[in-house]
């Protein structure tokens, strides 16, 4: 199986365009060019929403907190869990799970 930015043998190629399985084998690679391409636009927006609602100081500060926390609230101290917690107020969760479920990845899970 080639690997996505592969280039096939010209042999390859050339069965690939005219035998039956063709069509099937350029609809998957499409399929996952689409895939990547979805996941890609999440990762944009998710960025844009993030720069759009905190500096990069406080961006900063929302890595250290999680660093030092090891993932775990526990290991926080009530100021930092405060300070955490008006931090992620400030990203807006909601409407940021409303852009990604606008885009063409969220689109994949909606029920038709």
């Amino acid at each position: 199986m080639l690997r996505l930015g592969a280039v096939p043998p010209l042999t390859d190629l050339r069965r690939t365009l005219t035998g039956p399985g063709g069509a099937a084998a350029r609809g998957r690679w499409l399929a996952r060019g689409a895939w990547l391409l979805a996941a890609a636009e999440v990762v944009v927006a998710v960025r844009n929403h993030l720069t759009d609602r905190l500096s990069e100081k406080e961006r900063r500060r929302v890595v250290e907190i999680v660093k030092s926390s090891r993932g775990r609230p526990s290991n926080l101290d009530d100021r930092e869990r405060r300070e955490l917690q008006q931090l992620l107020a400030k990203i807006e969760p909601r409407e940021l799970l409303g852009t990604v479920a606008r885009s063409s990845f969220g689109g994949r899970f909606r029920s038709r």
